[in-house]
């Protein structure tokens, strides 16, 4: 049971590390009457999905482009 948390603990703090020299733009986009944050870099979406308000609301410009969206946005 303590391996898989230390090694979720760890991904995350790599994953937030690198998350300061990951170059992405970001904009706004209203789809379906929902705001959403879209990336160009998808590591910026997968830190902001860990916190439970931003799920739904981060996506990739990828996501966007090829229509698969949060549930919450379609």
């Amino acid at each position: 049971m303590q391996r898989p948390l230390l090694t979720a603990v760890l991904f995350v703090i790599a994953l937030l590390a690198n998350l300061e020299s990951a170059s992405a733009e970001r904009y706004t986009r209203h789809v379906n009457g929902k705001e959403l944050v879209v990336h160009t870099n998808p590591l910026p979406v997968v830190a902001h999905r860990l916190v439970p308000p931003y799920w739904g609301k981060h996506v990739t410009q990828r996501s966007l482009t090829k229509g698969r969206l949060p549930r919450g946005a379609r």
